[in-house]
């Protein structure tokens, strides 16, 4: 059977929803201190929002917000996008897990596209194979933590324009995994760690410091025929620690200013 839900929920919302396959959650979340699990089990489901067409984000806005969002199986479609923009404290918390083949996400942090989204932080744990995660980050002060385990040919594809933004990314057994890190921003800092055969990453930064912290980047690899190429462009005060143990790894890093 298939079912279909739609949320729209305001305020000091709890919420646990779990089917198997085939299903849909539409979902449109806004006010404070509110708690929302969602997991489904089985094949070709899918998380959105309420809009005009088939696909448009889920749309989260508001404080001290906590999101935890599963899916289990193949084929999984997830679309999320994180509008807080508060001060102090946290805005979202927004935790993903996959775990299966061939799923495909989306996570828009950007503040409704205007760049101002503020202190959010977005954790994601992926298990399996041929999954997709694209995520584009906008703002200040934003968290974002990757987590691969034991997968083979998964894709991480970040888009960042925040500054102030931490960025950790870990990568335990399988291979052939590709992480793809676009950063134009101010002081910002990434952590990537490697451990596993023919994974390759491609990291460019752009943006200036702020006149004593630029952009740091620390990189740990154990394994084979790793490739790693970073290119920093008009920056200033950038450091980048490069940590190998293997064979066959091929690294590149280019800097200019």
């Amino acid at each position: 059977m298939k079912k279909l839900v739609k949320i729209f929920g305001v305020l000091l919302l709890t919420m646990s929803v779990a089917f198997a396959a085939d299903n849909s959650i539409y979902i449109n979340q806004a006010g404070s201190s509110s708690t929302i699990n969602l997991k489904q089990d089985g094949s070709a489901n899918k998380i959105y929002g309420k809009g005009d067409s088939e696909g448009t984000a889920a749309l989260f806005t508001g404080s001290s917000q906590t999101v935890d969002i599963r899916q289990v199986g193949a084929s999984n479609l997830l679309g999320i996008d994180v509008n807080s923009t508060v001060a102090s404290g946290v805005g979202v918390n927004l935790t993903y897990y996959i775990t299966g083949s061939n799923s495909v996400a989306s996570i828009d942090i950007n503040g409704d596209g205007l760049g101002t989204a503020a202190n959010n932080v977005f954790n994601v744990q992926m298990t399996g194979n041929y999954n997709d995660l694209v995520a584009d980050i906008l703002g200040t002060g934003n968290s974002l933590t990757a987590t691969a385990v034991g997968g083979n040919y998964n894709d991480f594809n970040f888009t960042i324009d925040a500054d102030d933004t931490t960025t950790g990314i870990a990568i335990s057994g399988g291979g052939s995994n590709v992480t793809t890190l676009v950063l134009g921003t101010d002081d910002s800092t990434v952590n990537y760690t490697a451990v596993g055969a023919s994974n390759t990453l491609s990291l460019t930064q752009s943006g200036t410091g702020d006149g004593t912290n630029g952009h740091n980047f620390d990189l740990d690899i154990l394994g084979s025929s790793n490739t790693f190429t970073a290119t920093q462009a008009d920056t200033q005060f950038n450091d980048i620690d490069v940590n190998i143990t293997g064979n066959s790894n091929t690294w590149t890093i280019n800097q200019t200013d």
